[in-house]
């Protein structure tokens, strides 16, 4: 699967599982792992201020994503992590550009 294959599961999947703590869109890009090995790498951008995700609910987002991954047809682990709007690790251009096209 192309990233941008993986990026509309995700965004389907995540915003499914994580809309309610503020869920904005997935990015995905495919990489290489820890272990020198093929992955799939899956941010959740979540709205600036988002509440904390329970930690069942974010398993069971990671599970959700890996399960529709592996019904596509992608067999390489989906690592998946979360940051908000405004955190330092975002870009500052990419958070002003997503938070144009959500306004």
């Amino acid at each position: 699967m192309n990233d941008a294959q993986i990026q509309a599961i995700a965004e389907k999947v995540l915003g499914a599982t994580l809309g309610a703590f503020g869920f904005q869109r997935a990015e995905a890009r495919s990489g290489i792992d820890h272990s020198d090995e093929p992955a799939v790498f899956v941010d959740a951008i979540l709205a600036a201020g988002a509440p904390p995700i329970p930690g069942q609910v974010s398993m069971d987002a990671r599970l959700a994503l890996s399960d529709a991954l592996l019904a596509a047809g992608e067999e390489r682990f989906p690592y998946l992590r979360t940051r908000r709007l405004g955190d330092d690790d975002l870009p500052e251009e990419a958070a002003q550009d997503l938070a144009r096209s959500h306004s």
